[in-house]
C-alpha cells in the first residue's frame, strides 16, 4: 500500500535538497531531456572527507531502458 504521509514527506525533503544544491536538478534535468539510449554510459563516485572514494558505472543496455524511463518520470 502507498505511504501518503511517506510521499510527502519525500516531496518535502527533495524541495530542501534543491533548494541547497540547486545544480542537481538542473543536471537532471538536462540528461531527462536529452534521454537514454543503449551504450550511454553513467558513471557515479562519493568521496569522503577522508578522502576514501568509491566508483562505478553502467554501460546502459535495452533492458535497463524500462527502469530509467520510469525513474526520469518520478517528480
Amino acid at each position: 500500500m502507498l505511504d501518503l504521509n511517506l510521499l510527502l514527506k519525500l516531496k518535502q525533503t527533495w524541495n530542501l535538497f534543491c533548494s541547497d544544491h540547486p545544480r542537481v536538478p538542473a543536471f537532471l534535468n538536462d540528461v531527462k531531456g536529452k534521454g537514454f539510449c543503449p551504450g550511454q554510459e553513467i558513471a557515479v563516485a562519493v568521496r569522503y572527507p577522508d578522502g576514501t572514494e568509491y566508483k562505478t558505472g553502467i554501460r546502459v543496455t535495452q533492458r535497463d531502458l524500462q527502469l530509467l524511463d520510469l525513474l526520469k518520470n518520478l517528480k
